[in-house]
């Protein structure tokens, strides 16, 4: 025990908790800098007074939740490390183990690729770890491309069989065993008889790898280096001052267990270090090393990391390839296009004057459905085509612009050969379609791109960049054997962090073609990697560790995959051996692994040395005790026999007691008024298992449910996510209805505004579309009568600092908007109350009985930004609503665009204007809003709904204005099928 703290040194412990020791050794804030594999070790040393049971259910139950970290891979994290920098792969099976911890049962957990970021070591460790959560009595759908986990199902999906419209379907539901032995039960293929019958056979590529009838070759010779870029005295994070030559002009792959430092080395140091080297700009300081020598012998540093390549629906895989100028110029040299005086502008559907107004060239319109997920829905006006009608028109050999960008790449391919742009447009599309991506079309958005199809696309894009001065080309296809003498020429350096993620066998089998092709034009190419198919085909592996953290950051072993695989005491070395030795034999996926061997975690059959399993062999005291604590009654949720466990419950006034309650029964809990059955019931199995369930989502999504205390119980096992339907004892408020409480009605409103037809409340006519000269004779008479303000409706309604929408006012040359019915100039414009309601209107122009004239254009321009809809506001700040969408013909009001809001008696846009939305009237002023005593609307609005609670019914009146059915007169207006 240390007689006084050291300084904070940064830690975020107050003073007072950085003083209580746990026992010896740590405070807490040097406790949590520990890392995970550390602390476990450190809680098993402390000493527990057997008769302290709860001391020693605490620490069971922190060493379980370490334990599990460790089980995943991620022991070398640190437990006071920020989740922000954690990588996709660790933040899942952080989750993942906090799921665990939870102790639910009857839980769906869906997960996507949980052996991202894994080393084949530890993804035995990961299938334990999920092997466990199913014992519980859940049920995991995990999205997963590994085959140890593949191998390790329950029960397999294969969709298929081939890619983006080739793909979509069932290829088969079973079991692995079965699924792989379907494969080998295929005929082969000797004469064109027995390729017949094999094409009417169910296929999936899928089952032709695991069965070993397809698989990545190993290249037949590796290629030599003479060049090298040298790392000497890296020392930043857990490098440990070490050297390392990265050769250069062949494919060399960065391995090690997952937090030995290989992100460090090649991130921080080698990259940052070279774009310092070229004199480019980097975000963050280079990582700490001696030197970096060796950026003269190449061109360019290339990162193709992992980023999203966009995050609106504008940019396509065309644009982004930097095709689509050439596309549109051809478009523009058609005869049409010119006699209509059509330039290449006017076929950009992100700018220019041929997009179509309405959707702006996306093709489609966001509705807001409110509590529901927005919808996007095809333009009514270009149907999806996104230009205009007469630029539609124009087509190059009988294809219009939209019929282009409708085109797959595979399609697109053959199109352009034939009109003779093969060199400016299909090669560069060849690429695509050799990485797998020959089913996307040229103007799907880039935002619906998956995150495997993005890093090929971002790679196409760098390859097409570099091939026109690649400093030396292939010849015969030899480039992927034959050695490389390019080290001596300017290549570029392309550097990949796990760019297997997200493929398939197929697709990794295609990028590693493309690897050679890149490294057979004269550049070097750097990889981070686990998968053990793409470090078999390197030409030069860099292995780090031996293990993780303070553990790792050694160089283990440098050379060819075949002298890699010789080195006893390297973890990439033990599982690259049996794979080069299973693809010599030509007999990789054969051999079916057993029940027991899926169910230990075994990485690959006939592994020589340590497997997956065996490294667990020396635990530690925090581990021993970890595998006490899940064979103790917490973790054995499995072995109740399908019971929800209750022990030395206490809550309230229940004595300390011990139960079993079967599931999926229906049990009756009795008692006399008083006993303890509500305690029961909610206090403990409702809150602990919404306690469970919340405890398993992000801390972000906790923090909008109010969560409810842990019970004074011991220990509750079993237990499934809870709800609770509990009595009311209390009345509803005065706008509380069957409809509201049952969520009917926000359905209904959703209804009556998608599908209602507005009717005019002075008119009773069904409102109809008006023409822009309709309104502007409206405008032209209003103008004689006074000044007017045209102005073009922008928000309605929505909450935000709307900072982006004066940006975009000023740069349309505007000068003033409408802010919540105050006229504010531009210049004047201050960010508003994000979290407040708020609605604005840009001033178009003005116009009075001297400037009739204006009158059209200013209408015609109002209405294009309002889609529709313009407003005019007089000296009196009176609107008045134009649209040609909604007018009725008999006294010309017009009516903006249903919203649902306009049916909630609960919204100020609703509710009717007399009792407020209540349907009665007892108290006028209330009611209404009123202001009293200098109260806000809002505070007598719940003044009112205070009274409405202690209102007899015999003192209220019905409503005169909505006669009870609490809606405005706009709302009471709008008819489904005749209703109201």
């Amino acid at each position: 025990r240390r007689s006084s703290p050291p300084p904070d040194g940064g830690q975020n412990g107050r003073p007072t908790t950085r003083n209580c020791d746990a026992e010896i050794l740590f405070t807490l804030p040097e406790f949590v800098a520990l890392s995970i594999s550390d602390a476990r070790g450190f809680l098993g040393k402390i000493d527990i007074s057997p008769s302290d049971s709860t001391a020693e259910m605490l620490r069971g139950e922190i060493c379980a939740r370490l334990n599990y970290l460790c089980q995943v891979g991620v022991g070398y994290l640190t437990l006071d490390r920020s989740t922000r920098t954690l990588s996709g792969g660790e933040a899942q099976r952080v989750n993942l183990t906090t799921c665990l911890g939870a102790s639910l049962v009857n839980t769906l957990f869906v997960m996507d690729e949980p052996s991202v970021g894994l080393h084949p070591r530890d993804i035995g460790r990961l299938v334990r770890v999920m092997h466990n959560l199913r014992d519980k009595g859940n049920t995991l759908l995990v999205v997963e491309h590994e085959e140890q986990i593949i191998r390790a199902a329950d029960n397999l999906i294969d969709i298929g069989p081939g890619r983006g419209e080739s793909g979509g379907e069932l290829v088969f539901s079973g079991t692995c065993d079965d699924f792989v032995g379907q494969a080998l039960r295929l005929p082969n293929v000797k004469t064109a008889s027995d390729a017949l019958a094999l094409q009417r056979l169910p296929r999936s590529l899928t089952a032709d790898y695991l069965s070993g009838r397809k698989s990545i070759p190993i290249p037949k010779r590796r290629r030599r280096s003479t060049s090298s870029i040298k790392i000497t005295g890296a020392r930043e994070h857990n490098l440990k001052n070490i050297d390392v030559d990265l050769p250069l002009g062949v494919f060399a792959c960065v391995t090690g267990v997952s937090g030995s430092g290989k992100s460090t080395l090649i991130h921080d140091v080698l990259y940052r270090n070279l774009l310092r080297a070229k004199g480019e700009s980097f975000d963050q300081e280079p990582g700490a090393c001696k030197s970096v020598t060796g950026a003269h012998r190449i061109g360019a540093v290339v990162m193709v990391d992992q980023a999203p390549l966009a995050r609106t629906p504008r940019s396509t895989p065309v644009l982004y390839l930097g095709l689509y100028d050439r596309v549109r110029e051809l478009f523009a040299a058609q005869p049409e296009a010119m006699s209509q005086g059509l330039t290449a502008s006017a076929f950009s559907f992100n700018s220019g004057s041929g997009r179509c107004e309405r959707c702006s060239g996306t093709g489609f319109e966001k509705i807001e459905m409110q509590f529901l997920s927005d919808l996007y829905v095809r333009c009514a006006e270009c149907e999806g085509r996104r230009f205009q009608s007469h630029v539609l028109k124009v087509r190059v050999h009988g294809k219009s612009i939209h019929d282009v960008l409708d085109l797959t790449v595979t399609e697109a391919i053959e199109f352009f050969a034939q009109i003779g742009e093969r060199r400016n447009l299909s090669e560069p599309l060849d690429v695509l379609e050799e990485v797998g991506l020959g089913y996307l079309r040229l103007g799907q958005p880039l935002n619906t791109l998956s995150g495997g199809e993005s890093q090929r696309l971002k790679l196409v894009r760098h390859l097409t960049d570099v091939e026109g001065r690649a400093p030396s080309r292939p010849t015969n296809g030899a480039d992927s054997a034959a050695p490389s003498s390019a080290s001596s020429a300017r290549g570029d350096l392309f550097i990949f962090d796990e760019p297997t993620t997200g493929l398939h066998f197929d697709d990794v089998a295609m990028l590693l073609r493309l690897f050679q092709r890149l490294v057979g034009r004269g550049h070097s190419i750097v990889v981070i990697e686990h998968n053990l198919e793409v470090i078999k085909c390197a030409d030069w592996i860099v292995d780090l560790g031996p293990e993780a953290g303070d553990e790792g950051g050694e160089v283990v072993a440098v050379g060819t995959p075949a002298q890699i695989a010789k080195i006893d005491n390297s973890h990439t070395g033990r599982f690259l051996k049996s794979v080069l030795g299973r693809a010599r034999e030509r007999s990789r996926f054969a051999v079916i692994p057993s029940e027991a061997e899926r169910n230990r975690g075994i990485p690959l059959r006939n592994l020589k040395g340590n497997t997956a399993g065996s490294f667990d062999s020396a635990q530690d005291d925090g581990e021993q005790l970890a595998r006490a604590a899940e064979t103790s009654p917490q973790f054995l949720a499995n072995g109740d026999n399908g019971s929800i466990s209750v022990y030395g419950a206490r809550e309230h006034n229940l004595k300390n007691i011990s139960l079993k309650i079967p599931r999926n029964q229906m049990v009756i809990i009795t008692g006399l008024s008083g006993s303890g059955k509500s305690t029961l019931a909610f206090d403990i199995l409702f809150a602990e298992g919404q306690r469970r369930f919340l405890d398993s989502m992000s801390p972000y999504a906790r923090q909008f449910v109010e969560q409810l205390e842990k019970p004074d119980v011991d220990l509750v096992t079993g237990l499934p996510p809870s709800v609770a339907i509990e009595q009311r004892v209390t009345r509803g408020g005065g706008k509380s209805t069957v409809a509201t409480v049952t969520e009917v009605y926000h359905f209904l409103r959703l209804l009556f505004a998608k599908t209602g037809t507005q009717f005019c409340p002075e008119c009773d006519l069904p409102v109809e579309k008006q023409s822009v000269a309709a309104i502007v004779k409206q405008v032209e008479a209003a103008a004689k009568r006074g000044p007017l303000n045209v102005l073009a409706p922008l928000v309605k309604a929505r909450k935000g600092f709307h900072s982006d929408v004066a940006r975009w006012a000023e740069r349309q040359g505007f000068d003033t908007l409408y802010v919540d019915g105050t006229l504010i100039p531009l210049a004047q414009f201050r960010k508003l109350e994000r979290f407040k309601e708020h609605t604005i209107d840009v001033v178009v122009g003005a116009i009075d009985a001297k400037r009739i004239l204006k009158a059209r254009n200013l209408v015609r321009r109002a209405l294009e930004i309002g889609r529709g809809t313009a407003h005019l506001l007089d000296t009196r700040n009176r609107l008045t609503i134009m649209s040609t969408e909604m007018s009725c013909p008999g006294c010309g009001r017009a009516f903006e665009e249903l919203d649902p809001r306009l049916f909630s008696f609960n919204s100020p846009h609703g509710a009717c204007e007399e009792c407020g939305g209540f349907g009665e009237i007892w108290n006028q002023d209330l009611q209404t809003g009123e202001s009293e005593d200098g109260d806000s609307v809002l505070e007598n609005e719940l003044a009112a709904e205070r009274e409405s609670e202690w209102i007899e019914e015999e003192e209220a009146r019905e409503c005169p204005g909505c006669h009870g059915s609490r809606l405005n007169a706009v709302a009471r207006h709008v008819r489904v099928q005749g209703y109201t």
